[in-house]
This record gives C-alpha cells, sequence and structure tokens, in this order.
C-alpha cells in the first residue's frame, strides 16, 4: 500500500446521486469508486494517476479506462488535467471536509503541491468553503498548539 490512509469515507448517498446514476455504464461508476479509494488518493481529492498505473491497477485496456474516465469528466464528477496527469474528485471536500486542524494542515500542504493551476484553483475553492478551509493558517496552527500532546503538559502549562 502506497498511500498509507486506512481508510476512505464514501457516503451511502452516492448509489442515490443523480450524477451517479446518470452514468450509463458500470465501468464509470467502478472508476469513480476507485478514484475516490485508490492508493493514490490524498485528503487534497487530488491525485496524479499516470494512464499505466490506473490500467495495472484495473486490469483493463488503455481505451477503456480513458473511455470511462473521459465520460466522469463529461458527467462533471471529476477533473483531469492530461498535462500533469492529475485528477481531482470534483465535490471531493463537500463530503471528506477536514475533521480538525491537523487534517486541515495536512490538505491544505497537499492542494498547494497540485501541479496543476485548474485543479489546485478547483481545491482551493472546495476547501475554502469548508468550516475549518474557511480557517486562517495561523488560527488552524494555534488549534494544533492548543491540542497538541506537548503543549498540554505541566512543564509547558507553566512556562505559559
Amino acid at each position: 500500500m502506497s498511500g498509507g490512509r486506512e481508510w476512505s469515507k464514501i457516503s451511502p448517498a452516492l448509489w442515490r446521486s443523480p450524477r451517479f446514476l446518470g452514468l450509463k455504464g458500470s465501468d464509470e461508476r467502478l472508476l469513480l469508486v476507485y478514484f475516490m479509494t485508490c492508493d493514490h488518493m490524498t485528503s487534497s481529492g487530488c491525485f496524479r494517476l499516470p494512464d499505466g498505473y490506473a490500467i495495472a491497477d484495473l486490469g483493463w485496456t488503455m481505451e477503456r479506462y480513458r473511455t470511462a474516465r473521459d465520460l466522469l469528466g463529461a458527467a462533471g464528477l471529476i477533473s483531469f488535467d492530461p498535462a500533469t496527469e492529475e485528477v481531482f474528485v470534483d465535490r471531493w471536500f463537500r463530503h471528506n471536509p477536514p475533521t480538525n486542524a491537523k487534517h486541515a494542515k495536512g490538505a491544505r500542504r497537499l492542494i498547494n503541491q497540485i501541479d496543476s493551476d485548474g485543479l489546485r484553483e478547483k481545491a482551493e475553492a472546495e476547501f475554502c468553503e469548508t468550516d475549518w478551509g474557511g480557517q486562517s493558517e495561523q488560527v488552524v496552527n494555534s488549534e494544533l498548539s492548543n491540542h497538541s500532546r506537548l503543549a498540554n503538559t505541566s512543564i509547558f502549562q507553566r512556562a505559559r
């Protein structure tokens, strides 16, 4: 396992989503679930995925993969930048918002590392709509300090 994540959050509402139900083939549905759960996914909702990696993971032909990916893009479920080979799962932060300051800081760091200007801007805009994303970096860092184990030890409490 390369990503290090232990879990991914996928809402059961996916199966009632008009955009998801509007997909005509099972390939597109499987590919979307793959994008949301694969080892390449990060907490930014965006990751680099060369076509060869995807077809190796899925056991598909290049044509099958690219057709399904293009259909997901046309349905507004993902955005893909061919120049950087990055995939962004649209509305990622609506379903996977940061849950704490550490998560928000990590997501913000990963968003800043997105090579595609268009996908980075899209991820930033969605991130900023979350509760933690609307916080300044100073607020997030302050929250991290307040909740760190070291900051709550008696030695650090006396120093304040």
